[in-house]
């Protein structure tokens, strides 16, 4: 059995999605309405995620 596990994306501690790694990639789970355009979207790593999560937040601002 797979253990999946998962990263909470903040900003000013504000919860903005969960990054749960999928077979190849990491699976972005957006959680707060400025950025659910992200939501499914699969990245490469942690670092991309989280400056796009960052930039839909402010954008939405």
């Amino acid at each position: 059995m797979h253990e999946q596990t998962g990263v909470i994306i903040e900003i000013e501690e504000e919860a903005l999605g969960l990054l749960v790694h999928g077979d190849d990639d990491l699976v972005f789970h957006a959680v707060h309405p400025a950025v659910q355009r992200l939501h499914g979207k699969r990245f490469n790593d942690g670092v991309a995620a989280r400056r796009e999560a960052m930039k839909a937040f402010r954008s939405a601002a």
